[in-house]
């Protein structure tokens, strides 16, 4: 029985604990639909609360019909329903982003806001087996390395929540063999069928291939696969955590790596610390294979000095036996004097190519979610006086959705912001209350809800070289 199945991989990997409070991101497709009626005959064995989530991203024409399909589902099965929509492609379009990465963007905001909202401490996936060895193939086809062989992991941390997959252990044919049994009607959508995205022609047309021909089991191998990387990944993450503070140190903003302790780790680890090293400055997507070697071999170099430039404006040099990274040119200059925030008007951030955009309207005007660069606040709550301006030693935030205030620094290291860019990161503040983290996150106390009259839009905004000549 599928349903036994699924409590034995949920329990393998413990991925449900009695009492959760669970959201359900459920598109109308087999996989959700099933996760959700599978997961609904354990509310009451587990003691889960369950929430149905559905974002519609208006590509098709009928998606209206579907979130309405799913939100009735979600009344008849007695539990409550979060819907929201978001013009994906005028989303896609005005950031420069491919479908997918745009999809995931919206999509993974839009779950977040949701788990807060009712205080869901997991979000529940519905990906399956079928979707692990995807992964899997697709990640060999377009390179990777040895945690690439993991594919999709069961659980995951995202911010504040952790993102689970019940359904990692069950295959598509099982999960649709449910559908009927249970007499469901998932929603079919038919973009799945269109071969012009890589991941369905690996579907449609290599995988079918490459069972008919070479090994009828491909699936069922890749997935085997997947397990024992995750598992080889999970021991090296930690053996990486052991080693790690033993060969870096830091030292007023830089970090030291140790040449000597580096070069004693096994190759596996070695490479692995460096990652981790670079990963304190860089953000993940610019850190390849090239960066990780360009690194170990400055390590590995002869002779008393040498240096290297690498992405987000950072500098490694070795100095004798230490690695030093650091910011490539660090400002040394003060900071700027704080400026009067014009609401409504623009406001120049001072030395940067970037101005912030204030303007006033009512709550039903509001186009959720707001984007990356956007803050929506309440703005008869905020304390006074709004000011434009760089951090300052000492400084607490309390963002949104966080159970209190913490070190600004603490924030800014929580969400990998570059050394050299966190004192230059535009903050709103109002005397010593930092009411926007631009480009990041707004203050818990000034945020929207159902008592709000009045909202102030703030905007992050990139100055052409026109505008700022005339600054």
């Amino acid at each position: 029985m599928l349903v036994k199945k699924m409590i034995r991989y949920i329990e393998g990997e413990r991925l449900l604990r009695r009492g959760d409070r669970v959201l359900v991101a459920v598109s109308g497709g087999p996989d959700s639909l099933c996760l959700l009626h599978l997961l609904r005959t354990l509310k009451a064995p587990y003691g889960l609360s369950l929430i149905v989530a559905h974002l519609d991203h208006r590509i098709r024409p009928e998606s209206r019909q579907e979130a309405e399909k799913v939100r009735r589902i979600a009344a008849s099965w007695g539990l409550p329903f979060e819907g929201a929509a978001v013009d994906l492609p005028a989303y896609r379009v005005g950031r420069k982003l491919s479908s997918q990465e745009a999809s995931r963007i919206v999509r993974y905001r839009f779950l977040l806001q949701a788990a807060k909202k009712y205080g869901a401490g997991k979000i529940a996936l519905g990906h399956h087996r079928d979707d692990l060895a995807e992964t899997v193939l697709f990640n060999l086809l377009r390179g990777t390395g040895p945690d690439g062989l993991a594919g999709i992991l069961p659980r995951r941390s995202l911010g504040p929540v952790e993102l689970i997959r019940p359904l990692l252990g069950i295959t598509r044919e099982e999960i649709e063999g449910y559908c009927r049994e249970y007499e469901l009607e998932p929603i079919l959508d038919s973009s799945n069928l269109e071969t012009v995205y890589t991941r369905n022609r690996i579907r449609l047309e290599l995988i079918p291939h490459l069972e008919k021909n070479y090994n009828p089991r491909l699936r069922r191998s890749l997935a085997d696969l997947a397990v024992l990387a995750a598992a080889d990944r999970a021991y090296f993450d930690q053996a990486v955590q052991n080693r790690y503070e033993r060969t870096v140190r830091r030292k007023r903003g830089k970090l030291l790596l140790d040449c000597a302790a580096l070069a004693a780790l096994p190759a596996a680890l070695r490479g692995r610390v460096a990652y981790r090293a670079l990963s304190e400055y860089i953000p993940a997507k610019q850190i390849g294979r090239r960066q990780v070697e360009q690194l170990l071999s400055l390590a590995e170099g002869q002779g008393p000095a040498r240096q290297i430039f690498l992405p987000a404006g950072i500098r490694a040099r070795r100095s004798y036996g230490c690695l030093i990274l650091s910011p490539a040119a660090p400002a040394e200059k003060r900071s700027p004097a704080p400026r009067p925030l014009q609401v409504p008007g623009r406001t120049a951030v001072p030395g940067e190519m970037l101005a912030v955009q204030a303007s006033l309207c009512r709550p039903g005007e509001l186009s959720w979610p707001p984007a990356s660069r956007q803050a929506y606040l309440d703005y008869d709550s905020l304390p006074g006086p709004l000011q434009l301006r760089t951090r300052w030693p000492g400084a607490r935030f309390y963002p949104q959705g966080a159970p209190g205030s913490k070190k600004l620094k603490d924030f800014m290291i929580d969400q990998k912001v570059p050394l050299h860019l966190r004192e230059r990161l535009p903050l709103v503040a109002a005397g010593c209350k930092v009411i926007w983290v631009a480009g990041k996150r707004i203050a818990h106390p000034y945020r929207v809800t159902d008592r709000t009259r009045l909202v102030l839009v703030l905007e992050l905004q990139h100055l052409n070289k026109a505008e700022e000549e005339k600054r």
